[in-house]
């Protein structure tokens, strides 16, 4: 797992519909600042994640935290009541949803379920190709323009010592 940055973001709502658009919006407002990062990934992925809370979870609540970026990859996390893991179904071309994990996958791969003492947190990570702290060719320095040290006095307490 990578390191993550610091708290964009951290919301909690509770497993109802109305919830899993105010987490996209609160996710979209915390990259919004960051022009390199794929918001659009971002708003399938949390909306895929809580999605999935509120209709497994099993009822309570669920969190969202955004993590700052870190080099060129964001980490953005979901808790939720439940301790069951996901499970992957068989779809078929004609099922609206079950898919969830393999967004996942394709999208952020590396995403990984964690227990915790009051459920589960899902984690996933997304890299960007395009970051900003990409090194870029040095640009060259001007010289600076010399000038002239004025000859300041030695001070009053100033007293040379020697032959």
């Amino acid at each position: 797992m990578e390191q993550r940055g610091y708290v964009l973001a951290l919301e909690r709502y509770p497993c109802t519909a109305i919830a899993v658009p105010e987490a996209r919006a609160i996710a979209a407002r915390a990259y919004a600042p960051y022009p390199w990062v794929d918001h659009d990934t971002v708003k399938l992925l949390v909306t895929e994640t809580a999605t999935n809370a509120v209709l497994h979870a099993g009822g309570g609540g669920f969190d969202l935290i955004c993590h700052s970026p870190v080099g060129s990859s964001i980490q953005i996390e979901l808790h939720d009541r439940s301790k069951d893991e996901p499970t992957r179904r068989a779809v078929t071309p004609w099922d609206s949803h079950g898919r969830g994990l393999e967004l996942l996958d394709a999208l952020a791969p590396g995403w990984s379920v964690v227990t915790t003492l009051n459920g589960k947190s899902l984690i996933f990570t997304l890299e960007s190709t395009a970051c900003p702290s990409t090194p870029k060719a040095p640009v060259p320095k001007a010289p600076l323009p010399k000038v002239p040290s004025p000859k300041a006095p030695p001070p009053t307490w100033y007293r040379p010592t020697g032959p």
